[in-house]
């Protein structure tokens, strides 16, 4: 048994804490008030507490030193959620990663210990929030983990054994390639779904065909020099395979601009777009995405 703490309570952070509190001791770290009970509520209507203690930022040094830290925020909240925790991570923290969207792990690489491990998780689960306080779970797949630096290698065993009560998980010696696979996924649902505020499985209407082709187009060649190897024809069958997966599911993007919320399309598009300057390869139709969720972002 581990005692991992779980940075964030958004659908997937309170996904995880349910499943992983089967077998170890969960701390969730909250903004909102520590005194109401999360709950899981499963596909077939059940609904349970999940066994999770609940602490604040100001409540961090009663706990330390962590030794297992999942952080489950935004891809543009990690880094400033990392220096927060960096203080109270123990000597040989083992650090995992999992949100939508490429970038922090070459940062927090660089701002780790010779003896601290970085992994990141995919995954395919999927949960909606219908109160602040609890998650449905709503999608039923595959959760990835591997390794992002030698302290973490040296112990793969270890985490794999930690992580195993999550559903449907396993390990892969080839993360980049993975993070680049669900990219192209985020790439053709996400900013779709929120800027036409519909449903996944809509998306698969002949009426948003070209668009996404288009743009799997450019971050697949994106993808092709960086050295990845990967397919437009393979990134549409997975991309149009989850939408159908997940068709009666509102995305995350959909959900945070229908909420007011900031989004990950800097590290989903706009990955794309940086990268693809780098590398010469123009990505107008990621460009187009990226601007037109910050405008609607902006309420513009």
């Amino acid at each position: 048994m581990a005692n991992i703490l779980i940075v964030g309570d958004g659908a997937i952070g309170l996904l995880f804490s349910h499943f992983l509190s089967a077998q170890h001791t969960v701390t969730l770290l909250t903004r909102k008030p520590t005194l109401t009970t999360r709950f899981y509520q499963s596909s077939n209507g059940k609904s349970q507490p999940i066994n999770a203690r609940l602490i604040n930022h100001k409540e961090l040094n009663q706990f330390a030193p962590f030794e297992w830290v999942l952080f489950t925020v935004k891809a543009f909240q990690v880094e400033a959620a990392f220096k927060q925790l960096q203080p109270y991570l123990a000597e040989h923290c083992q650090v995992i990663l999992s949100h939508n969207g490429m970038g922090n792990v070459d940062e927090l690489n660089a701002a780790l210990s010779a003896h601290q491990g970085l992994s990141f998780l995919t995954t395919q689960q999927a949960g909606f929030k219908a109160t602040q306080y609890s998650v449905n779970h709503t999608g039923d797949g595959t959760s990835l983990l591997g390794t992002c630096n030698d302290a973490a290698r040296k112990v793969l065993k270890q985490i794999e054994q930690h992580f195993s009560s999550l559903p449907n998980f396993s390990v892969t010696d080839d993360i980049h390639t993975l993070r680049w696979q669900k990219l192209l996924v985020n790439i053709a649902i996400n900013p779709l779904s929120a800027i036409h505020n519909v449903k996944n499985g809509q998306l698969r209407t002949p009426h948003f065909s070209s668009r996404i082709i288009n743009l799997l187009s450019e971050a697949c060649l994106v993808a092709n020099k960086q050295g990845i190897s990967l397919s437009l024809s393979d990134a549409l069958n997975n991309a149009y395979s989850v939408m159908s997966a997940t068709a009666e599911n509102f995305s995350s993007m959909q959900q945070d601009i229908s909420h007011n919320r900031a989004s990950e399309i800097d590290a989903i598009c706009g990955y794309v777009c940086e990268q693809g300057a780098k590398l010469g390869v123009k990505t107008p139709y990621n460009q187009a995405m990226l601007s037109m969720i910050k405008a609607k972002s902006a309420g513009l």
